[in-house]
């Protein structure tokens, strides 16, 4: 059975992400979703490790990055500023330092990584996540790119995906998970850009001795993990909640550790087989490239 909590948590998000442009509080998320504002805090807290007014702020400098990002319009710093609620340049560029280590000028010039992510603008007691250090070869992984994140969840157009790369290599009973290995890869993050947009990767990967050029698909592309330090941390429970794990890793686990981000995406191993696995156990692993020390 799914943690009813998780998908308050997940409902909460979502009208975030969908509101927070406008004057948005805790009293107001309260009374939208009939819970205390002391119980949707500490709610919103358990399942993410951020409190809610920490979520709130980082999803408008999130959109604010994003602004300053897009070439085609060119926005002036002042003008992103006020449109995520900012009266003044410096207050602004203050906050937006806080969280990404950089500054608005930095992004709108390009001159930052396309995977920068945010770090935290707080950092009260935070619930420990465990994570495992590799260091692991290049892989490359034959699969499709796809759109669309919905309901905090890349699962529709990963299911989708997946379908297209069974047929293309004529699975017809589908995946073997004990040969195959599904690997999702978040291309985009879904909370800077119109989550409709969000690229996705819906990958499969064989044993070293199976050729992919074998299969003879001419559809299926090559997606590249780098090789490297990576930090492998495991989710258990539906892929609808897999943010509040990820975020929970950049809430946590980052700020006891003394290991920095490398410039690329974050990668999904999807263990076991979504069509025989009752949701709540279902177990993902999670890869964060790291810079070596």
């Amino acid at each position: 059975m799914v943690d009813k909590y998780s998908l308050i948590v997940n409902r909460v998000a979502q009208y975030v992400y969908e509101h927070f442009d406008e004057p948005l509080t805790i009293s107001d998320l309260s009374d939208k979703f009939t819970i205390s504002k002391y119980h949707i805090n500490r709610l919103f807290f358990a399942h993410t490790g951020m409190n809610i007014g920490e979520f709130i702020q980082r999803r408008r400098l999130e959109y604010a990055f994003n602004l300053l990002a897009d070439q085609d319009h060119s926005y002036s710093v002042l003008e992103v500023a006020v449109h995520v609620g900012y009266e003044s340049h410096a207050a602004f560029s203050r906050a937006f330092h806080r969280l990404f280590d950089i500054e608005p000028k930095q992004v709108k010039h390009n001159k930052t990584p396309h995977f920068s992510l945010a770090k935290l603008i707080k950092q009260p007691k935070r619930h420990d996540i465990e994570g495992k250090l590799l260091t692991l070869p290049e892989k490359t992984i034959m699969g499709l790119y796809g759109q669309g994140f919905e309901n905090q969840s890349y699962f529709a157009i990963a299911q989708q995906l997946y379908q297209e790369v069974a047929q293309e290599l004529n699975l017809t009973d589908g995946f073997d998970f004990e040969y195959h290995q599904l690997i999702g890869v978040s291309i985009d993050n879904p909370w800077r850009i119109e989550q409709s947009q969000s690229r996705f990767f819906a990958g499969i990967s064989e044993p070293e001795e199976t050729n992919f050029t074998d299969k003879k698909s001419e559809k299926l592309v090559p997606y590249v993990m780098p090789e490297g330090l990576w930090v492998r941390f495991e989710h258990k429970g539906p892929y609808h909640t897999m943010w509040q794990t990820i975020l929970n890793i950049y809430a946590s686990w980052f700020s006891k550790h003394d290991y920095q981000l490398r410039d690329s995406a974050l990668v999904q191993h999807y263990v076991n087989d979504v069509t025989l696995t009752p949701p709540q156990d279902l177990i993902t692993h999670i890869y964060v490239a790291l810079l070596e020390r």
